[in-house]
């Protein structure tokens, strides 16, 4: 079924038209152009897509469309394929000669001349000995050739200024096995033994006190345990973090209960900061009685909004009133606790419930680690992190390459680039990191190319370059990446993507497995493009798997050929709103998003594309399959941020100058009333409703609404490339989404392949 006009998606009928009718003539003259395609016209076709790419007042994803058409045209009369797969990749040819080269082998001594026959032992030496290099009038590029091995990290490698190449003459830090060299920041551990202890035994759940093992820190020689430390959103910055790894899998802090969370009886006390009453709330299950003896007991949950999450210590328990108070009261946003939402939470830290294999505890006063194994004790490889700070750091380095390493196992972060120009991690593996994977802050033009970052405490990525009072682009680009693991220990606001600035780019890659959202995004002229994103907002509520929040003058965000599938919560506990696949959150507007596929995206009352108060989006050209909902929510004046502007408290970094004016025209009749979003040529196949909210706040126009296939490969197993004679094409204005494009691509930079991951189950 077709709809046009303004209300459909409700009824069906065609109530009237839009006040602009550009969008109306370019989607007629994009059908007349196809229908010449379809006939094999493809000279007639050609003239009207050019016609179209010139036509001013048509809008500007039509004309691109026709000029990327007209391409497509073009190369087919040349005999290529219509699509070149490599046009959206970023080629970067490895470096293959040098002007010198500095050997690093895990045999190597530091008291060397870093030569293939006598190399040095670590890569702060080798650092140190490129700085010679280059000294002495060495103007060729330079390479450190990184032999296999493990490379034990105690401090952070620095690197600045001296350490750059230009862009003739790069330095590169290259694996000679890609994977193989690994730069690690944790240590084994050995001495396992039955628990004997008669006041430990007690305190164990009876069923694993002959399977719970001990091992003695200090017998080891380590006596830094870190600490616990209140943290989340709205929290204090978070600490270093000791975790416990068993083949190579983090183990689990022993808890109550093993998995999931349970809501809280009654609210007693909310908590105050400013009178530093602690917060109070009764529980229900009489487990809390058996951690009275506990002193160092914590409890992870959502205690205000099941957006928000916190980390926050206990006090005291009171089996006869069944209560629990807080070390500190909870607080956020200048309020503690709330019962609007529902409080859930677990507790942990628990010698008590030290009951499954995989759990663990660590007893900060003695030093006594215990591990209820999760394998035989024979076959297991145990280790902690140890190091407390950032495993690299570079700051104001040009044209530095890393390639093929691997960052391996520490309590703080990972990377991080800060004012670096023409940088690149190409090839690498970030891992098993408690804090932040690779940041990269201001500076000009560097990437993260075909690495796998996984395993991450917090963000596994952070890109934030460009001006915003400017508009002035940073260049940087994320691509061709395996991000998956990520927000394991601080679990919202910490995506896979952190994306912040002026004009950066996250082209093919995969991003999965989340417990909130797989990318923030904040400013203006981002491109998203190409993306697999599966497996997101697994436990928040209230989010999208991609979200932007708050600033109208957030503008020019471009979201086209991503694949989502597979988002939203997989728990049984409570949710209020719902999760999306893109979320444009608190009147978020002027974003564009064609091209995409969305498949099981949809939960709660969110559709697939959630617009929370926002304007002149525009969404064209997507499918939308076993969606409940579509698009939901859509413009509305009454919100906070529509409120604050209308009262001259615009948010920070409120832009509506001459250069904003003039690239944003929109901007201009932002507070006009009504606000209107764009919904055009979309696809829309078993889903319940197109859109929700006030339909005549929607120019709908286009699109189509099918309840039989209309001629996907096989939609129920998500293969929704579209068959060459699909029925759609005979209603529908629909140019065919390059599916088979999207996601990870083999390359000489990716660190792994092939790479396959199956996508969660959602709750409907």
């Amino acid at each position: 079924m077709l709809q046009y006009g303004p209300n459909a998606g409700s009824s069906g009928e065609d109530d009237g038209e839009p006040d602009n009718h550009d969008q109306f003539r370019s989607v007629a003259h994009l059908r007349l152009a196809q229908s010449y395609l379809a006939e094999g016209n493809d000279v007639a076709a050609r003239v009207e897509y050019d016609k179209i790419r010139e036509e001013s007042s048509y809008p500007a994803v039509h004309r691109y469309e026709a000029g990327e058409v007209a391409n497509e045209i073009d190369r087919r009369r040349q005999g290529l394929p219509e699509r070149d797969p490599l046009a959206s990749r970023t080629l970067i040819p490895p470096v293959e000669s040098f002007a010198a080269e500095v050997f690093v082998s895990p045999t190597g001594n530091d008291a060397h001349d870093g030569s293939a026959a006598r190399p040095l032992a670590t890569l702060h030496a080798a650092r140190d000995k490129v700085r010679a290099i280059k000294a002495a009038g060495v103007t060729g590029p330079v390479v450190v050739r990184i032999l296999p091995g493990v490379y034990q990290m105690t401090e952070t490698l620095e690197l600045n200024k001296r350490d750059s190449g230009t862009e003739n003459a790069p330095v590169v830090y290259r694996a000679e096995e890609k994977g193989r060299a690994v730069l690690y920041g944790g240590r084994r551990l050995s001495g396992f033994a039955p628990v004997t202890d008669p006041a430990v035994l007690e305190r164990l759940p009876e069923s694993a006190a002959d399977h719970v093992l001990q091992c003695d820190l200090t017998a080891l020689g380590i006596f830094d345990y870190g600490e616990l430390r209140v943290r989340g959103i709205g929290q204090p910055p978070a600490p270093p973090t000791l975790e416990l790894y068993v083949n190579g899998a983090p183990m689990t802090l022993a808890r109550w209960p093993n998995e999931g969370f349970v809501e809280i009886r009654k609210l007693i006390e909310p908590g105050s900061r400013e009178t530093g009453t602690p917060s109070v709330f009764e529980y229900d299950s009489d487990r809390h009685a058996r951690w009275t003896q506990a002193t160092d007991l914590w409890l992870f949950g959502y205690f205000h909004f099941l957006w928000a999450d916190a980390t926050i210590k206990v006090d005291r328990i009171d089996p006869a009133a069944r209560t629990i108070t807080t070390a500190e009261p909870y607080h956020y946003g200048g309020r503690g606790m709330d019962t609007r939402q529902p409080i859930i939470y677990y507790a942990f830290n628990l010698i008590e419930e030290l009951d499954q294999p995989g759990e663990w505890y660590l007893d900060r006063d003695t030093g006594i680690l215990y591990l209820y194994p999760p394998c035989d004790p024979a076959r297991m490889t145990a280790e902690i992190g140890m190091l407390s700070v950032p495993m690299v750091t570079m700051n104001n380095v040009d044209h530095l390459h890393m390639e093929g390493l691997v960052f391996d196992l520490a309590r703080d972060n990972g990377l991080t680039l800060g004012n670096c120009r023409h940088c690149l991690l190409a090839g690498c593996t970030v891992t098993r990191m408690a804090g932040n994977g690779i940041t990269i802050r201001d500076g000009r033009h560097s990437g993260i190319l075909g690495c796998d970052v996984h395993t991450i405490g917090r963000r596994a990525t952070e890109v934030i370059g460009g001006d915003r009072e400017t508009l002035t682009p940073a260049g940087h680009f994320v691509e061709n990446c395996r991000i998956y693991d990520f927000g394991r220990i601080d679990r919202t606001y910490t995506p896979g993507i952190q994306l912040e600035g002026v004009g950066n780019r996250v082209a093919h890659n995969r991003l999965y497995d989340s417990p909130s959202s797989v990318m923030r995004v904040e400013g203006n002229d981002h491109l998203i493009e190409f993306n697999e994103v599966h497996s997101a907002v697994r436990e928040s509520d209230d989010q999208g798997a991609i979200d932007l929040f708050g600033n109208p003058t957030f503008r020019g965000v471009v979201f086209r050929y991503n694949s989502f599938h597979h988002v939203g919560k997989t728990g049984t506990e409570a949710a209020v709103h719902g999760q999306a696949a893109i979320r444009f959150d608190d009147i978020i507007s002027g974003m564009l998003v064609y091209g995409n596929v969305f498949f099981h995206s949809s939960n709660g009352y969110f559709g697939a594309v959630q617009i929370h108060c926002g304007r002149d989006n525009v969404i064209d050209n997507n499918i939308f399959v076993d969606c409940a909902l579509g698009i939901s929510r859509g413009w509305c004046s009454d919100n906070k941020f529509w409120h604050m502007i209308r009262a001259g408290n615009a948010p920070a970094s409120f832009y509506t100058n001459e250069l904003y004016l003039s690239r944003y025209p929109e901007l201009a009749i932002m507070m006009e009333e009504p606000g209107i979003n764009h919904v055009w040529r979309n696809v829309f196949f078993r889903t319940d409703r197109v859109v929700t909210g006030t339909i005549d706040w929607f120019d709908m126009l286009g699109n189509g609404v099918f309840e039989d296939d209309p001629g996907f490969v096989k939609a129920e197993a998500g293969d929704l490339r579209l068959q060459p004679d699909a029925s759609l094409f005979n209603s529908v204005a629909f140019r065919p989404i390059p599916v088979e494009r999207i996601g990870l691509y083999e390359d000489a930079y990716r660190a792994t392949w092939p790479v396959h991951a199956e996508p969660v189950t959602v709750r409907e």
